[in-house]
């Protein structure tokens, strides 16, 4: 039970952050626990041009939003970590113009439309936070597409790196500049627009200048102001 209890922290923790919620919102927050199951790695959550009858929340793992071409060829838009979700389908019925998969193993709540309606129905503290979380969604898509346009290999990389570590911070998942990164040099090339080769040789680079180190996907940011200057990191967009 306490197992399941803590599962709902990261959603919790993130929408408090965005607005407080009353001990009613966390209660009605602890009732979607009912709804998690697990997912393997490389499961497609949501296909591209589905319309989705349900909410898709995750509380554990990493998931993406991405786009594939013709050709096979994978780009992702976005990353989807603990108390992040995809509700464009329970709220409006409109098709997502991209597709879900979770990279990783995951912990997944598909909440049925009527259930998620009647949720945000019922505690207006919830729905004015995960407004706001849709702000700063926005905002970060904007962030990455600067990242592709302007900045070099070194600069995306080292940006998304301490996006991570904001992000993860702000639901209790990374301390001491640390956090897990379960994810491959291809997912990364995929979310950089570089190469699997060239990811590599930036990873190498930041750790040969004493900046990161990272062992069995364990991330460890050594040198957080030299990283946010190389990548002109600034936390506010989220």
């Amino acid at each position: 039970m306490q197992e399941e209890a803590s599962a709902v922290c990261p959603l919790a923790r993130k929408l408090d952050s965005l607005a407080s919620l009353t001990k009613q919102d966390r209660t009605a927050l602890e009732g979607l626990i009912g709804y998690v199951r697990p997912v393997e790695r490389h499961t497609i959550l949501v296909e591209q041009d589905c319309v989705a009858d349900h909410a898709l929340i995750v509380f554990a793992g990493f998931a993406a939003r991405y786009k594939r071409r013709a050709s096979g060829r994978r780009q992702i838009v976005a990353y989807l970590i603990p108390g992040d979700l995809c509700d464009r389908g329970a709220l409006h019925g409109y098709p997502l113009d991209h597709g879900i998969e979770a990279l990783t193993h995951c912990q997944v709540a598909k909440v049925p439309r009527a259930a998620y309606l009647d949720l945000l129905g019922r505690h207006p503290v919830i729905t004015l936070a995960m407004q706001r979380a849709r702000l700063a969604e926005e905002a970060t898509s904007r962030e990455w597409m600067v990242s592709i346009g302007m900045r070099s290999g070194l600069e995306r990389t080292a940006h998304l790196l301490c996006e991570l570590l904001e992000r993860l911070g702000s639901i209790g998942q990374a301390t001491d500049g640390q956090y897990d990164l379960p994810l491959t040099q291809l997912d990364l090339a995929d979310t950089l627009g570089l190469s699997s080769v060239h990811v590599n040789r930036v990873l190498q680079a930041l750790r040969r200048d004493g900046m990161i180190s990272l062992r069995r996907r364990r991330l460890r940011i050594l040198a957080p102001r030299r990283l946010c200057q190389l990548a002109e990191f600034e936390a506010g967009y989220l």
